[in-house]
């Protein structure tokens, strides 16, 4: 019986995937037609499409990894109901991470105003990396040559057309796993030269990015939200160890996921961004926090010996144990009613095109000529 379940489960996390890509080529044919008929109206008008069909395909995904796997989501905290312009910091640990900011932001209706800072070469892959960057994607590279001009201007680009934001941002720069601990003892290691206690359970916050979105948009945004993301897995509920994360296969192949989310809504005036060195003090605090969650969440031994600490930032153990309250049952899913058209109308037309001669032509010009264009186009303009 536990074999006919995995092999039904593989059946359909493989279905998952060949859509979701599937349907990649006929959202880009859809996209561009947008962006070329949009050329005779304001660019503000533009947006407002893109934004639209950027939340259509989010839905898909969301379609996949909510209402197929049966997801349990439990949240400490309250999501904004309403609308905002606002800045979303996340702890880092697998490509999951980005399927849930895109939970928390169709839960305020905000799926297709997410923009994202991405690690640069994100921008190469085919298809996506154009579409990212279209729809105000800001690259940076992990090398340490941030091009803060360059997400300077892409972020007073969006805030001239005044369309709606929700930026992304994992300040870890990375994603943390147990098993690499020369990226954690570089980590710790950057925490100390900045005179800050180095961290266990997170890496230490870069805040280079982090700092140039709240300048530049510190009357733009009125919130920042800060998510601490945790996965449980039915494989991996042993106590007293940190479990790895899943990948998004892992997780559709999982048979009941939960997801905890602790989430806190921070007033932007309540945020620290004075100087860089005043903001990562403020950031490296809500990883610390973070860290200290974590760590009590798995029942995991918290460092006492962080090394010193500079005025004002406290160490992990420093804080009161947390009156952390998840929700006893699960989350509302987001409606279906919300995420079935979308994925229908996108297999619908992708199985048109793919079915008529002249239709098949179309959709793989689109997949391989729309890729070797986008990278082009990445690469000068990106």
């Amino acid at each position: 019986m536990k074999v006919v379940k995995k092999i039904v489960r593989a059946v359909g996390a493989s279905t998952a995937t060949v859509i979701m890509v599937g349907v990649a080529p006929t959202f880009a044919m859809v996209h561009t037609g947008w962006r070329i008929a949009s050329i005779v109206l304001p660019r503000r008008y533009f947006h407002y499409g893109e934004d639209f069909l950027w939340g259509s395909y989010q839905k898909v995904i969301l379609f996949f990894f909510e209402h197929m796997t049966g997801v349990e989501i439990h949240i400490s905290g309250n999501v904004p109901n309403e609308k905002e312009n606002s800045i979303l910091i996340c702890n880092h640990q697998c490509t999951m991470d980005w399927i849930v900011a895109d939970m928390l932001a169709a839960r305020q209706n905000m799926i297709g105003n997410m923009r994202y800072v991405f690690k640069n070469a994100i921008k190469y892959i085919p298809l996506y990396g154009y579409v990212f960057g279209v729809h105000g994607g800001v690259f940076v590279k992990r090398d340490g040559s941030y091009n803060e001009k360059n997400m300077n201007k892409v972020l007073c680009y969006l805030m001239k057309q005044k369309v709606d934001m929700n930026l992304v941002i994992f300040p870890e720069g990375t994603r943390y796993a147990t098993k690499r601990k020369e990226l954690l003892s570089k980590s710790q290691a950057y925490a100390i030269e900045n005179d800050l206690p180095p961290l266990t359970q997170v890496l230490t916050p870069r805040v280079k990015a982090f700092q140039c979105a709240l300048t530049t948009m510190r009357d733009y945004v009125t919130a920042v939200y800060d998510a601490t993301i945790l996965y449980e897995m039915q494989t991996n509920l042993s106590s007293g160890c940190r479990p790895a994360a899943p990948s998004m296969w892992r997780f559709l192949m999982n048979e009941k996921p939960r997801i905890l989310i602790q989430f806190h809504r921070i007033p932007v005036t309540e945020v620290t961004f004075n100087t860089q060195k005043s903001t990562l003090q403020w950031l490296h605090n809500r990883f610390a926090q973070k860290d200290s969650f974590i760590s009590q969440h798995y029942g995991l031994p918290e460092d006492k010996n962080s090394g010193e600490v500079t005025a004002g930032v406290l160490t992990p153990t420093q804080y009161n144990k947390q009156d952390v309250v998840f929700t006893k049952e699960k989350c509302p899913n987001f409606s279906i009613l919300q995420t079935l058209p979308p994925t229908v109308a996108l297999t619908a037309a992708t199985a048109a095109l793919l079915l008529h001669p002249t239709g098949r032509k179309a959709y793989f010009f689109s997949l391989l000529g729309g890729s070797i264009l986008g990278m082009a186009y990445a690469k000068v303009f990106l």
